[in-house]
């Protein structure tokens, strides 16, 4: 459980839930989505765009990979590849 503060202010708070103290944190993930206390969304994006990045470095060395066969490789390029880049972020 945490605590998140809209701000620059520094109110500390002391919550309890069931006897554990609650984190007060400056920035958190919520439903993919990227929160910070100063409201800017360049952390968020920044992270989307790496992890999509990452994502791309293993489809290529799976697309590029003699051991997986033409086969798996087509079906993944109709099944993921495709429709990711027709829906976006949504696939």
């Amino acid at each position: 459980m945490r605590v998140f503060e809209w701000g620059e202010s520094t109110t500390e708070c002391d919550i309890l839930i069931e006897g554990e103290k609650v984190d007060q944190v400056k920035e958190f993930v919520y439903l993919g989505s990227l929160f910070t206390n100063d409201g800017k969304r360049d952390g968020d994006i920044e992270r989307r765009v790496i992890a999509g990045n990452k994502i791309n470095v293993a489809f290529l060395a799976i697309m590029n990979s003699k051991s997986v066969s033409r086969q798996a490789r087509l079906a993944i390029h109709s099944r993921v590849l495709i429709s990711t880049h027709k829906c976006g972020s949504e696939s």
